[in-house]
C-alpha cells in the first residue's frame, strides 16, 4: 500500500456495495480499500494513513454517529462523508454534532460522488479510466463498431437507470451501435426494462412515438408500413423457433434510409442477427445500484410519502430479482398498496414478492434468500407434478444427476436460475 496520505477507506457492512464504490474510486483513480466492520476500521486507521473515509450510516455492530464518534476520538481533522439511503432529522443531528464532514444520499450518481471527493483527496493518477471500448460481444458481433473512444451516450433525461457501471456499459454499446449500424440485436433477459430503453431510443435520434412493433407473422400495424413510418421498429424475435436471418434481411432492403431497426432476443440464447451488433441487457443481480435508483423513481411516483426500512432496503438489494425490472416494479406498487404506514418493511415487502410468484412462507420478514428461492422451486415443481426424480428431471430439461437422490422433490437443492422465474 502506498505511504501517501492519499488513501479512501470505504465502509459498508454490504460487501458487494463497498467493493462498487472502491471499484469507481480506483477507476477515477484514487487509492480506496474496503472494510465492512467498523471496529477493523477503526484499527485500520491507527496503523494506516488516510486522507478520507466514506462510511455508511446504518451498519448492524453501530450507527454511522457511534462509527463518527470513534474516529474523531483519534483522528479529530480526518474527513468523513457519510452515505445513507434514509436518515430523519435526528441522525442527521447526531452526525452533526460529531462534526461529519458531509453526508449523501444513497444511491449515489458516479459524478456526484467524484466531485464530492475531490474536496478533500486529489486521484493519484488523474484521468485514469482507458478509453471506453465496445463491450467483447458487441466488437464480436460487429467489426464495423469503431475501435476509436466513441462519443458517450446522451445521458440527460434517461428513463433508464445508469447509476451502474454494467448499465452504463450497455447504454454505451447500444448507443455505439445505432450510430454504426442503424439498429441493434438486444438480448433481453425475462422482465428487463425494454419500454425504457425503447423511449430513450427514440430520444437519443427524434424518432416519433409510439414504435412499430413487428413480429415473423406480422409486418405491418394499423395500416403502417414501414416506408410510412418514422418510428423505431421493433422485430420481436424473442419467442421464434426458427432462424429469422432471412426474412430480418429482407426487411432491411424494404426498410427506407435512416429508418432505426431494434431485433428482440431471448438472453439465453442470443446471437447477432443480420449485420446488427449484439447487445445485452445485464440482469438487475449485476447492478445494485440500478435496483436502488429504480426503486427510489417507483416509489416516488406510486407512494408519495412512502419510505422502505433498512431491513426493506437491505432485502431489496439482496434480493436476486430473477424477473428484473418489471418485477421489481410489481413487487413495490403491492407493497405501497398493502402498507397501512408510510415506512415499508421487510416483512410487507417479503409478502410482496412472495405474492407474485405464489410461493411464500408465513414469517416473511426471516426468510432468506435461499429459502425463499427453494420455496418457489418447490411450487414449481409441484405445478408441473413432479412427483418423483425421473419427472422433475424431464420437466426441468435437466439430467438426472442434476438432483440429490437422497432428497425427495420438494427439498431439492436449487438447481438453475432460470428454473424459478418460470
Amino acid at each position: 500500500m502506498s505511504k501517501k496520505n492519499d488513501e479512501i477507506l470505504v465502509l459498508d457492512d454490504e460487501a458487494a456495495y463497498a467493493e462498487m464504490l472502491c471499484g469507481l474510486l480506483r477507476e477515477e483513480g484514487f487509492g480506496a480499500t474496503m472494510l465492512t466492520n467498523s471496529a477493523e476500521a477503526i484499527a485500520w486507521l491507527g496503523e494506516h494513513p488516510c486522507a478520507l473515509v466514506l462510511a455508511d450510516y446504518s451498519m448492524p455492530d453501530v450507527n454511522g454517529a457511534e462509527f463518527l464518534r470513534r474516529v474523531r476520538e483519534n483522528h479529530p481533522d480526518l474527513p468523513v462523508i457519510i452515505l445513507s439511503g434514509q436518515m430523519n432529522t435526528r441522525d442527521l443531528v447526531s452526525v452533526a454534532n460529531q462534526d461529519v464532514n458531509m453526508v449523501l444520499e444513497k444511491p449515489i450518481e458516479r459524478k456526484t460522488l467524484v466531485e464530492n471527493v475531490l474536496r478533500f483527496v486529489q486521484p493519484r493518477v488523474p484521468h485514469a479510466s482507458p478509453p471506453r471500448q465496445p463491450s467483447p460481444a458487441a466488437a464480436k458481433a460487429s467489426p464495423s463498431l469503431p475501435k476509436e473512444k466513441s462519443m458517450p451516450f446522451p445521458a440527460e433525461n434517461l428513463r433508464c437507470s445508469c447509476a451502474s457501471e454494467a448499465a452504463r456499459e450497455f447504454l454505451q454499446d447500444l448507443w455505439d451501435a445505432f450510430n454504426a449500424t442503424g439498429g441493434a440485436t438486444l438480448a433481453l433477459p425475462l422482465g428487463g426494462e425494454l419500454e425504457l430503453i425503447v423511449s430513450d431510443i427514440e430520444r437519443w435520434f427524434g424518432l416519433e412515438a409510439p414504435a412499430l412493433r413487428l413480429s415473423p407473422t406480422m409486418m405491418k400495424i394499423d395500416g403502417r408500413s414501414l416506408a410510412e413510418t418514422r418510428v423505431l421498429a421493433i422485430f420481436d424475435a424473442r419467442y421464434a423457433m426458427n432462424d429469422l436471418s432471412d426474412k430480418i434481411a429482407s426487411l432491411r432492403k424494404e426498410m427506407p434510409k435512416g429508418q432505426h431497426l431494434l431485433i428482440l432476443q431471448r438472453s439465453d440464447n442470443a446471437k447477432p442477427v443480420c449485420d446488427l451488433p449484439l447487445v445485452q441487457l445485464p440482469p438487475f443481480s449485476s447492478r445494485m445500484a440500478d435496483i436502488a435508483s429504480y426503486s427510489r423513481t417507483i416509489i416516488e411516483k406510486i407512494g408519495v410519502g412512502n419510505v422502505l426500512s433498512q431491513e426493506a432496503a437491505r432485502l431489496i438489494l439482496n434480493y436476486p430479482w430473477p424477473g428484473n425490472y418489471y418485477e421489481l416494479m410489481g413487487v413495490l406498487r403491492r407493497a405501497i398498496l398493502s402498507s397501512e404506514v408510510e415506512t415499508i418493511d421487510a416483512k410487507v415487502l417479503s409478502a410482496a414478492i412472495a405474492f407474485g410468484h405464489g410461493a411464500a412462507q408465513n414469517n416473511a420478514s426471516g426468510t432468506t434468500m435461499e429459502t425463499y428461492l427453494a420455496a418457489r422451486q418447490a411450487k414449481w415443481f409441484e405445478n408441473h407434478d413432479c412427483v418423483d426424480m425421473a419427472s422433475a428431471a424431464k420437466a426441468a430439461k435437466l439430467p438426472a444427476r442434476a438432483f440429490d437422490p437422497s432428497l425427495p422433490v420438494s427439498l431439492q437443492p436449487l438447481l438453475f436460475g432460470d428454473l424459478v422465474s418460470k
